[in-house]
């Protein structure tokens, strides 16, 4: 859930060695979203991201956009 994600995105913003990350199927919603994408932000090595079968909406899918825009290692984002 939610409060999971945020506990993986404190993780991210720290992380040197992660390359795939995989939490489909985890009930994300929009808050969970925006904190991974704050923690993609500061991330420099995650490669692979999985997040399919989860419920972040609009809302938490335009947080990680904008995420994106600063990311420079993620390679691969699964939303299915």
């Amino acid at each position: 859930g939610d409060v999971g994600a945020a506990a993986f995105a404190n993780a991210l913003s720290a992380n040197s060695c992660l390359l795939t990350l995989k939490l489909g199927h985890n009930h994300i919603g929009a808050d969970g979203a925006a904190a991974l994408a704050n923690g993609l932000r500061m991330n420099t090595t995650l490669v692979k991201l999985g997040l399919g079968e989860n419920r972040f909406g609009d809302e938490g899918a335009e947080a990680l956009a904008d995420a994106l825009e600063a990311n420079t290692s993620l390679a691969r984002l699964f939303l299915w």
